[in-house]
């Protein structure tokens, strides 16, 4: 099959460009003929409240799709009119790319959107609007929960249900346990509660924090991320690196964590969850989206009934009964498997196909 993967790809960073790039490999192992188109430009300054989008080292790439310049639209329709594909799959995550993503898809041919949110988590004008533009050109959305499932009925469209695919690309980088948690300044008997990936609001680092405060004294929490909020998080139990971890410290971070966290307000999924898994850790997740799907409740993490501190702080003390049990780290090796590339790339050409 010919498929044409629009999306978002290094030198970029974040997770939709890991997603995108861990994609199209997955891809050409089964025998496709790929051919991955960049985004030139990304975000505007307006949109974008981080220092750069690019990964350390890199100040601009190279690729066909400038997002908030029509006239630039045409060429880059055309361009991939002349890759003749079978099928074009599009990256979806948030309505200001639509205009773009709707106007360089030549039409006549198989669309698929991976939708990794139907509407974003933050308000946006006309969110709804461009969501259902967009979604009109698209023959398959695929989503990766039930909460997303759900939303994504409603547009009438054939809607592919998945899961999201373990971010093991990060193993082997950085230091070991012992070398991480001296490097981050943890005392041996300190139990780490890990926030990572950028902070914004509906994450929830806030509610972590207060839980921290309701829990025995040796609980800490480190968090690595760049603040994407206007709020100042001050604890004598954090520490926080505020600025985007590159790929090849990823691994202090979770290696020297004893529980990752995700205490969010809001969710569809998250790749942390993905990281997690990949590196053996037990979680403390909120029931919010799809993040319980990451987790069998009491086994391999716990599941917070509310996103309130008091809640989280009893998840994480039932989630600590979990810790340093071998039965632990096999049960999450065992959920882990469920995550698989290979597995994730055949269900989705089986379904387009």
């Amino acid at each position: 099959m010919k498929i044409v993967l629009i999306s978002p790809l290094p030198p970029y960073r974040g997770g939709i460009a890991q997603f995108g790039n861990m994609l199209l490999s997955a891809l050409r192992k089964e025998n496709c003929d790929v051919t991955g188109i960049n985004y030139s430009h990304l975000y505007p300054d307006f949109l974008f409240p981080g220092k750069t989008q690019f990964e350390e080292g890199h100040i601009h790439t190279k690729g066909l799709l400038h997002s908030y310049q029509p006239f630039s639209w045409p060429g880059a329709r055309q361009a991939v009119k002349n890759l003749h594909p079978d099928l074009i799959i599009s990256q979806w995550w948030h309505p200001f790319f639509a205009p773009c993503l709707t106007a360089v898809n030549p039409g006549g041919i198989r669309s698929a959107a991976i939708c990794h949110n139907i509407l974003p988590h933050e308000s946006f004008p006309m969110a709804g609007t461009l969501t259902r533009h967009f979604f009109r050109q698209q023959d398959f959305l695929t989503v990766h929960s039930q909460v997303a499932e759900d939303e994504a009925v409603s547009t009438g469209k054939k809607v592919i249900r998945l899961f999201l695919p373990l971010y093991n690309q990060y193993l082997g980088a950085g230091l070991n346990r012992k070398e991480a948690r001296k490097k981050l300044g943890l005392k041996p008997d300190q139990k780490a509660l890990l926030f990572f990936g950028l902070v914004r609001d509906y994450k929830g680092l806030d509610i972590l924090l207060d839980a921290c405060e309701l829990l025995p004294e040796e609980f800490r929490v480190i968090a690595a991320g760049e603040n994407y909020t206007k709020r100042a998080f001050i604890s004598p139990r954090l520490l926080w690196e505020n600025s985007f971890i590159p790929d090849c410290d990823v691994g202090i971070w979770f290696n020297a964590a004893d529980i990752v966290v995700l205490p969010y307000r809001r969710a569809t999924q998250s790749a942390i969850a993905q990281i997690a898994l990949a590196f053996r850790k037990p979680m403390v997740v909120t029931d919010k989206g799809g993040l319980a799907e990451t987790v069998d409740c009491g086994k391999t993490g716990i599941v917070a009934d509310q996103a309130t501190p008091e809640s989280l702080a009893e998840a994480i003390m039932e989630c600590s009964a979990l810790l340093g049990k071998e039965i632990t780290t096999e049960r999450i090796s065992s959920k882990a498997s469920e995550f698989s590339w290979e597995s994730y790339v055949k269900q989705l050409l089986e379904a387009v196909s």
